[in-house]
């Protein structure tokens, strides 16, 4: 990662532009999710991975403007995996087996 490229972008936009930005970016993040769901084929998977990016770089850039953040996204991102472990230990989750609209199976490979 450039600092010195997100901090230009800040200085050239400005904050409420990012900020904006980010807003923009994880709304075309979420409709290239439900996409990949819909066409679940190699255009969707790679705009999947475009937007993840953007909203990645934005992401970074909210570090920068908001110092702080990172202790408070730190402490959520704990909770949200204690609570995920619980729910995954419970068997209290919902797993999509098959696209409905499409039949295919979803192929997800994890790491090991």
């Amino acid at each position: 990662m450039s600092i010195q490229i997100l901090t230009r972008a800040i200085e050239k936009w400005g904050i409420p532009a990012q900020i904006e930005m980010l807003q923009e970016e994880a709304t075309e993040l979420a409709l290239a999710a439900r996409k990949e769901l819909r066409k679940n084929n190699e255009e969707s998977f790679e705009n999947l991975a475009e937007e993840i990016a953007d909203v990645s770089i934005l992401i970074d850039q909210m570090n920068i403007i908001f110092p702080n953040i990172a202790s408070k996204i730190a402490k959520y991102r704990s909770e949200k995996l204690a609570r995920l472990e619980k729910r995954i230990a419970a068997n209290d989750f919902e797993l999509i087996e098959e696209n409905p609209r499409n039949g295919k199976q979803l192929e997800i490979e994890f790491p090991d």
